[in-house]
């Protein structure tokens, strides 16, 4: 899972270094540069009918837009976001983490990246900072929030015990909440925290299946993950349950394995890190022979008989993502 995460991360500065240096709220901005903003937003998957668009027409529709996006971003944009608000509007992207929420961002037509010599910064523009410091303290905006990370949560839970989950219906979850709030009824914008809080696959007839961001292949999800809703249907009482279970059985391989690996991982990786991507390779039923390989590579010694009897548990006790074609689905 770190490798994907890396690869995916190293995408996305690649395209935010490719971008204009300016944004649509800038004073520079004319209507040249209105479908290079366009096509590079959330705005270009979502228009039916192509046209040609203008600066204004696209501030006033990011405008139109604000108040229900900001309660509807992803939880990585809203940290980036509000950290971004409490330094005057200029935050510099300190974590590789921050990359990906702030192409996102960019892709609201919210902000823009700069270059600089230690890396990059994110720009708001000031309309955007005022209106969001504003609307960040009105009453309701937190009740919403928690409403939006409530059914993200339950969706993390469900991909972690699944690997993969259709994306319709937390979407109709989310929406049923929405609909009763002062954000009200607002699928696209619904449709877009979704696709920048999860990895995701396009299946048949136009439907997004939601993925693990460690399912390496998912060529290798069965037919019944492309077609079923998953079981995201449970309660969250059930699910917290079905966590639960899963918990007593890694759990205790976790701790005894982090016991074996402090101190021995190599210097540039995170010893918890290395664990979970273990835990990964065994949800989707790689052969023992490969998490050894992985393992190995991860020490600054060769293993231990201890650390492989351990990998060897892990591999054989920790359950199987349910929708995956592999040999054995516990």
């Amino acid at each position: 899972m770190s490798s994907l995460q890396a690869v995916q991360l190293e995408t996305c500065e690649k395209d935010l270094a490719g971008l204009p240096s300016h944004c649509l709220f800038d004073s520079a901005a004319t209507d040249l540069d209105a479908e290079v903003f366009f096509h590079q937003s959330f705005y270009a998957a979502e228009e039916k009918t192509p046209r040609l668009h203008t600066v204004a027409e696209l501030r006033a529709a990011v405008l139109q837009n604000f108040p229900k996006e900001l309660v509807l971003l992803s939880r990585d944009e809203r940290d980036l976001l509000t950290r971004a608000i409490a330094m005057g509007g200029v935050v510099h992207l300190m974590d590789p983490g921050e990359i990906l929420p702030a192409r996102n961002l960019v892709r609201r037509l919210w902000a823009r990246v700069e270059k600089v010599p230690q890396g990059m910064h994110l720009v708001l523009p000031p309309e955007l900072m005022t209106a969001a410091f504003l609307l960040l303290a009105c009453p309701d905006y937190e009740q919403n929030r928690e409403l939006v990370e409530r059914v993200a949560d339950s969706v993390d839970d469900t991909l972690y015990l699944l690997g993969a989950a259709r994306m319709n219906a937390p979407f109709q979850h989310l929406a049923g909440l929405m609909k009763d709030t002062s954000v009200g009824e607002c699928p696209a914008l619904i449709r877009r925290m979704f696709l920048a809080e999860f990895d995701y696959i396009h299946v048949s007839r136009g439907q997004i299946l939601l993925i693990h961001p460690g399912l390496a292949d998912p060529d290798l999800l069965s037919p019944e993950a492309l077609q079923s809703a998953g079981l995201f249907s449970m309660d969250e009482e059930d699910l917290s349950r079905a966590l639960q279970s899963l918990e007593a059985i890694e759990d205790p391989l976790y701790e005894r394995m982090l016991a074996l690996l402090t101190g021995a991982t190599r210097p540039e990786l995170v010893t918890e890190n290395v664990i979970e991507d273990l835990i990964i390779l065994a949800k989707q039923d790689v052969p023992l022979s490969d998490m050894r390989e992985v393992l190995t590579g991860s020490l600054m010694t060769l293993p231990t008989a201890e650390m492989l009897s351990t990998l060897r548990e892990m591999h054989d006790r920790i359950p199987r993502w349910l929708y995956l074609n592999a040999s054995r689905v516990q």
